[in-house]
């Protein structure tokens, strides 16, 4: 026996963008980044620490620790090319970039000796 579809979508149905191109993000980012790059940049090459830096532009330490592992691993993927086995990681113990030569590695090689 065939059923006829409802004519009205079911509730937890996402509808349609209204026209190609429209973006679902509801609000504005709350920090312009761009903006704040430069400054993030010159306190951290000052010499002041994440916890300082965070404080300095009113962010969230967490927050700040999370943008300097994106800039970490965006910079690591710009400048080489990896091979089937290879994956860009952040250490677990002390947050750096490195490329790990297997999935399950997830030391940078400075805390593979240390713990070794």
């Amino acid at each position: 026996m065939h059923t006829r579809p409802d004519p009205v979508p079911a509730p937890h149905t996402r509808r349609a963008p209204l026209r190609p191109g429209i973006s679902h993000r509801t609000r504005p980012p709350r920090i312009d980044w761009s903006r704040l790059d430069p400054q993030v940049a010159h306190l951290r090459d000052s010499g002041l620490s994440n916890r300082e830096t965070a404080r300095r532009l009113n962010l969230n330490v967490k927050t700040m620790e999370t943008r300097l592992r994106h800039l970490r691993l965006h910079q690591a993927a710009t400048h080489m090319a990896l091979r089937g086995d290879e994956l860009r990681r952040a250490c677990l113990n002390c947050d750096a970039a490195f490329i790990a030569d297997g999935r399950f590695l997830r030391l940078c090689p400075t805390c593979r000796t240390m713990f070794g």
